[in-house]
């Protein structure tokens, strides 16, 4: 199976540890809306001045792994957080880019001796999906057991004269569901992966190839009806959901069983006709306008799509559009 992002980059960090080599490790931990580089963002340079991930790019990356490769040559370093500006003008340092907004990012220098086991744990949760709370400061990095719903974010990051701590929930808040385990699900399961989503898929259907070839999920679930689905999506407020399966009578069951979830996104797949028909069946069940409301039919931002790739393209595109975006 192929990792998503984030596990690959701390097998990266944690692969370079185990070679007996420091790394240093950026994160952004606070940006506004236009900011190139988005609060989660990670980048790491080797001693070599080899580098994986990106936390914006442009001249402001460019600055900094030169200045990463003289940390690294050069000895002891202390964790440090920079405040840039991406314009000509403003209150903080300035990043050389012109692209607006500002970030915040975290400087960490990884070292064998003390943060090799932190970093194996940390592999170790993210590849079985467990729930840990990474904390960076100036005294280090440590990492600590905490459920989902005991964590408000993901990501938080405070600030005083004097101190200042990162932390990072490690389970993944980008999470979709997909009911269907056909072409377009295949499809739509990879680059959600790719986009650094936890990807879970229902299926009436056993031993379907387009199952079977799908290494991109965290699970695939057979349930007798789709409509039993619903009751099997952990946190499903912050699970996007998107039914694509073979029929309306499916579709229509999956959404009979996932009406009223608290989920940010629920969509379907199908012709203006299509769901019309879906729509016409939900009303004859009871399904009220209101609840249909939070229906997005037919999923997918506007465009040509033929094909499962393009199609998954398009309900990507909309999920992401979707997402709570900074606000200043």
């Amino acid at each position: 199976m192929n990792d998503n992002p984030k596990i690959a980059y701390w097998k990266k960090v944690l692969s370079l540890l185990n070679k007996g080599q420091n790394v240093f490790i950026a994160m952004v931990v606070d940006h506004t809306i236009h900011s190139p580089g988005t609060t989660g963002a990670k980048l790491l340079v080797k001693e070599n001045k080899e580098m994986m991930g990106t936390i914006g790019g442009g001249i402001m990356e460019f600055t900094l792994v030169n200045r990463a490769y003289n940390i690294l040559n050069n000895g002891n370093f202390t964790p440090e957080i920079q405040s840039l500006d991406h314009k000509k003008t403003g209150t903080d340092e300035q990043s050389g880019m012109i692209c607006a907004g500002k970030q915040t990012n975290l400087y960490y220098v990884c070292e064998p001796e003390k943060d090799s086991e932190i970093v194996d744990k940390i592999v170790q949760n993210l590849t079985e999906g467990q729930s840990a709370i990474l904390s960076i400061s100036p005294e280090g990095m440590s990492l600590h057991k905490q459920e989902l719903e005991n964590h408000d974010s993901q990501y938080s990051f405070t600030q005083s004269d004097d101190h200042w701590c990162y932390q990072e929930q490690l389970k993944n808040y980008n999470r979709i569901a997909i009911l269907g385990g056909g072409h377009c699900s295949l499809a739509l399961s990879r680059v959600m992966k790719n986009l650094g989503y936890g990807v879970f898929v229902y299926e009436t259907r056993e031993n379907v190839f387009t199952i079977t070839e799908n290494r991109y999920t965290r699970s695939v679930q057979i349930v007798d009806d789709y409509r039993d689905a619903a009751s099997l999506i952990n946190y499903p407020e912050l699970t996007n959901v998107v039914v694509m399966t073979t029929d309306v009578d499916s579709d229509v069951q999956g959404l009979l069983g996932l009406i009223d979830l608290p989920s940010p996104f629920i969509g379907v797949m199908g012709s203006q006709a299509k769901i019309a028909e879906i729509l016409r069946r939900l009303k004859s069940e009871g399904i009220s306008e209101d609840q249909l409301s939070h229906l997005t039919a037919p999923v997918g931002t506007p465009m040509t799509s033929n094909t499962p790739e393009e199609i998954a393209i398009s309900v990507a595109a909309q999920i992401l559009q979707k997402r709570i975006q900074p606000t200043n």
